[in-house]
């Protein structure tokens, strides 16, 4: 609310909101620790369909909206956006509730100490289809606490006060928003209100311009680097270049002795020079004479080599029928492949620094990060004080893409400002956030499958080999243990969704010596690419259509599989799949579950100049409520470009020890030559939204595989394509 009434609220007390996704969690671990297959088996399918709500740590009004004297109110948003527009999708949800025009919400992030926090992040295409209600009940109920406070004073049934753009009346009493807030010192909290039907909505269904448009455009949106303090220094790290490798012996004489270095710093692991200027301390740390001890120089195929089906621990996510007795006694007869994806960089314009203050066993701190709950508590345990001692904001991301999770340099921060007593910004360069930095990891695959004697599908079989991607963040080595194997992040979308009465998928465990982590779109990226360019080889193995091929299969399937098949019926349509194929074209298509987000995409793709050349992509998406259908289309065609970079470009590879990659130059991505005819279609099939960030990018390099399938015969089974491998 206003300032004054801030100081005066009554406590308020809701419904907890959520509490079942710490029971669920909290219930794989106890189930994990009994050991039993069948319990872990339940838990991944569970867990793998179901959307992860908000952990929300308050449900009062006033820590999520403030109304402002200009009339206006201030959205303190838990969700954080790094150009997925999730903000103004929730500043919409809140405008159609609190009653006032969407161009009268402000919307900031929410701090530690200022606001809400989601302790789960920004992340998982969650944000809209979490907070989709909550942010709608207490925008609700706000309104009302502001409607009783101005029938209370005007001494009218609450009944006879309406709410209409930003302005409270009752016959002839009128009084705005900031009026009411500025004038009442006690709030009567009303029970949860009746939401508004969609039929109601003005904003909701309609493309709506970004909210962080004119700021992002005219350059005066704020990210990490260009956040200042009284008396600021900046610091920059040594890092060591090699997996797991420590100090042998360093000499700092020369840095210490470089014009503007005002500390060099060896404590423990860490190694920073602190200077009046960013340049300084960058170049005094090059001054910096170490050698380092390497434990093992890693190369490229020991790494691909470790990640193979059969390696690690096994853990059996779904099995139904007899699968893999039916594959093992039709040995003659299985059709199988094995498919691969690499190790992958976040590569976000902006790199993953921090600005942080510690005094007085006090920290403040800036970080463009996704998780600011997580943030907090590990600098408090860093520090030895209390969450509530450290407020940490959060501005506006370069870019997330899973990268800015975890793996930060917030604790290194705190401890050189804690150590030289001023605040201090650490921004990395870009060769550390290459080289020193967290992964999408690779992966490898298994497909087999068998058919009856009418043709159908008998049988079908998924081993996935993949590292960890979150436990060990989560839960260390513990959780790891006794779930068996990353099947949460790493191995979504790993399980058969075709309704094949005999499937069956495991995900095995491997240990890496690099640091891995989600991606874009985490397990599904991976899984569906493997599974999906399977189904594309097995239609052209058996002459079928790939479309036609897949809706024989959903027959008779559940709600997803109907989903699937009228999304497929869409895209048969929308791609023009009747139409007569160019001999120098070929098309394919792939399609995915993720978040209850159904997308398919159909691609065509030819050979230009002895290079793949993405000709055009037809996407359609299932998502539930389009909130704003502009800002869904920028998801798709976002997700496309990146799934296209994926199969063509990205790989990140090591040898001796060391990540190849040092920037941009030795990592290639998609550029505006690469942009492709682009078609999107949403369709709403659902009274909610879902996901939407991550689930377009699954389809798109299986369908670019099958699309080469069907221009050259051959199939490309790893990532990124190369045609010399066909």
């Amino acid at each position: 609310m206003s300032a004054k009434a801030n100081s005066n609220k009554r406590p308020f007390s809701r419904r907890k909101f959520l509490r079942r996704t710490a029971v669920v969690l909290g219930g794989s671990i106890v189930a994990g620790y009994l050991g039993c297959s069948p319990t872990r088996r339940y838990l991944a399918q569970t867990v793998e369909g179901m959307d992860f709500p908000a952990v929300i740590s308050s449900m009062k009004p006033d820590f999520w909206f403030q109304v402002l004297s200009d009339n206006s109110i201030l959205f303190k948003s838990p969700k954080i956006e790094m150009g997925q527009n999730v903000i103004t999708g929730l500043a919409m949800l809140a405008a159609e509730e609190l009653e006032i025009p969407l161009e009268r919400i402000k919307v900031e992030h929410a701090s530690t100490s200022s606001g809400i926090i989601d302790s789960l992040g920004t992340g998982g295409s969650n944000s809209t289809l979490a907070l989709y209600i909550p942010v709608r009940e207490v925008a609700a109920t706000m309104r009302e606490m502001l409607k009783t406070a101005a029938a209370e004073q005007w001494g009218v049934a609450l009944s006879s006060v309406a709410a209409k753009d930003g302005v409270l009346s009752s016959g002839d009493k009128t009084m705005t928003y900031a009026e009411i807030a500025e004038s009442t010192t006690e709030w009567k909290t009303p029970k949860t209100p009746k939401l508004k039907p969609s039929s109601a909505f003005k904003y909701v269904g309609k493309t709506v311009k970004r909210i962080d448009l004119q700021e992002k455009v005219m350059g005066t949106a704020l990210y990490t680097i260009d956040h200042e303090r009284n008396g600021l220094l900046h610091a920059v790290t040594l890092e060591c270049p090699y997996l797991d490798g420590k100090i042998k012996s360093i000499d700092t004489t020369e840095a210490a002795k470089m014009t503007d270095v005002v500390k060099v710093i060896q404590e423990d692991d860490l190694v920073a020079v602190v200077a009046t200027n960013r340049y300084a301390a960058e170049m005094a740390v090059r001054k910096i004479k170490v050698e380092w001890g390497i434990p093992k120089a890693w190369q490229q195929k020991e790494i691909i080599d470790l990640v193979t089906v059969g390696q690690g621990k096994r853990v059996n996510i779904q099995d139904e029928g007899s699968a893999r007795s039916i594959l093992s006694s039709s040995a003659s007869k299985v059709f199988e492949q094995a498919y691969r994806t690499p190790m992958a960089a976040h590569a976000q314009m902006e790199t993953y620094g921090t600005l942080a203050h510690v005094e007085n066993d006090e920290a403040s701190i800036v970080i463009g990060t996704q998780a600011p709950g997580m943030i907090q508590g590990q600098l408090a345990s860093a520090l030895g004080i209390k969450k509530d001692k450290v407020d940490v904001q959060t501005p506006y991301l370069g870019g997330g893409f899973g990268r800015k999770m975890g793996h930060n340099n917030a604790t290194q921060a705190a401890r050189i400002s804690k150590i030289v007593g001023a605040p201090v910004k650490l921004i990395p360069t870009r060769e550390q956030e290459f080289q020193n930095s967290v992964y999408r990891p690779n992966t490898h695959h298994v497909l087999k499958a068998v058919f009856d004697e009418q043709g159908g599908l008998e049988a079908i079989s998924h081993d996935q080999a993949t590292p960890d991607m979150v436990l060990k963040d989560l839960g260390g080595n513990f959780a790891l243990s006794l779930l068996g194997a990353d099947w949460l992040s790493a191995g979504h979308g790993a399980s058969i969704l075709y309704p094949v009465k005999n499937r069956s998928t495991s995900v095995w465990n491997v240990e890496v010596p690099y640091p891995s982590g989600i991606w874009r779109s985490v397990g599904i990226f991976a899984n569906t690419f493997a599974i999906e360019s399977f189904m594309n080889e097995l239609a052209h193995h058996t002459k079928q259509d790939p479309i036609e091929m897949r809706l024989k299969l959903l027959k008779g399937g559940d709600e997803i599989n109907q989903r699937m098949s009228k999304v497929l019926e869409v895209l048969k349509v929308k791609a023009d799949w009747a139409a007569e194929r160019k001999p120098e074209v070929g098309r394919s298509v792939a399609i995915c579950n993720d978040r209850k987000t159904i997308a398919a995409a159909a691609i065509e793709v030819s050979i230009v100049d002895g290079a793949i050349k993405v000709l055009k992509v037809t996407e359609v998406v299932d998502c539930g409520i389009a909130i704003n259908p502009g800002g869904i289309h920028q998801q798709v065609e976002g997700a496309i470009m990146m799934g296209i970079s994926a199969a063509l470009y990205e790989e990140i590879t090591i040898a001796d020890g060391k990540i190849a990659a040092s920037n941009y130059h030795e990592y290639p991505l998609a550029t505006l030559n690469d942009v492709p005819e682009i078609q999107v279609l949403i369709l709403e099939n659902a009274p909610e939204p879902f996901g939407i960030g991550e689930p377009p990018l699954g389809p798109i390099a299986p369908a670019i595989a099958g699309a080469l399938l069907d221009l050259t015969g051959k199939a490309l089974r790893s990532l990124p394509f190369r045609l010399e491998e066909g």
